[in-house]
C-alpha cells in the first residue's frame, strides 16, 4: 500500500472516531436529561405508574431513571443546601446549552452586588464569583456545584438571582424535597 494511502485512511479513521466520539457524548447527556425530566415528574406529584403510561415505558424504566438521578446528587443533609443545590443545578443546565444570557445576569447581579456594603466575608464571596463568572465556564459548573463548605457558602450568595425560571426554580425545590423523603 502506498504512504499516501495509508495517512488518508489514518486521517478517515480519526474523523470517524472524532465524530463517534461526539455522538456518544450526545446520547449520555440525552440519557441524562431524560432521568432528569423524569426525576422532575416524579418530584412534582406522578407515579411511576403515571409517569410509565404518560410515556409508554414499564414502571421499572421510570424507576431505574429516577435512582440513576437521585444518585448523581451529593448527600446534604440540611434542606436549604439541598435546595441550593438543586437549583443552581438548573442553572448549570441553562449554562451548558447557552452560558451567554446566564452569565449576563449574573454579571449584571454582581455589578449590584458590589455596590453594596459588605463584610469582608461577603466581598470575597462576590470577588470569587465575578472571578468565576468571567472564568472558564467548566470551572463556574464545576465550584457551583461543589459540595465543600466554601461552594455551600458561596451558593448563599448566588450571583444567578433571575437565571431560571419561577416553574424551573420550582421543579428543583420539589426534587430537593424529594431527595429526603
Amino acid at each position: 500500500m502506498s504512504t499516501e494511502l495509508i495517512e488518508s485512511l489514518l486521517a478517515e479513521e480519526e474523523r470517524y472516531a472524532e465524530e463517534s466520539e461526539r455522538a456518544r457524548s450526545a446520547m449520555l447527556l440525552a440519557a441524562e436529561r431524560r432521568h432528569e425530566a423524569i426525576f422532575g415528574l416524579h418530584a412534582e406529584g406522578l407515579s411511576i405508574r403515571d409517569i410509565a403510561k404518560k410515556l409508554g415505558c414499564s414502571p421499572s424504566v421510570v424507576q431505574d431513571s429516577i435512582e440513576k438521578a437521585k444518585r448523581r446528587r451529593p448527600a446534604m443533609g440540611r434542606r436549604e443546601q439541598r435546595v441550593s443545590w438543586e437549583i443552581h443545578r438548573a442553572i448549570a443546565d441553562q449554562i451548558r446549552q447557552d452560558p451567554r444570557p446566564v452569565l449576563e445576569v449574573a454579571l449584571k447581579n454582581l455589578d449590584r452586588m458590589k455596590e453594596q456594603r459588605r463584610d469582608e466575608y461577603a466581598r470575597g464571596w462576590v470577588e470569587e464569583w465575578e472571578s468565576l463568572v468571567r472564568g472558564d465556564v467548566s470551572a463556574l459548573i464545576e465550584r457551583m456545584l461543589g459540595t465543600d463548605e466554601r461552594a455551600i457558602d458561596l451558593r448563599q450568595m448566588t450571583p444567578f438571582a433571575g437565571a431560571v425560571s419561577q416553574a424551573d426554580r420550582l421543579v428543583a425545590i420539589h426534587k430537593a424535597v424529594a431527595l429526603a423523603a
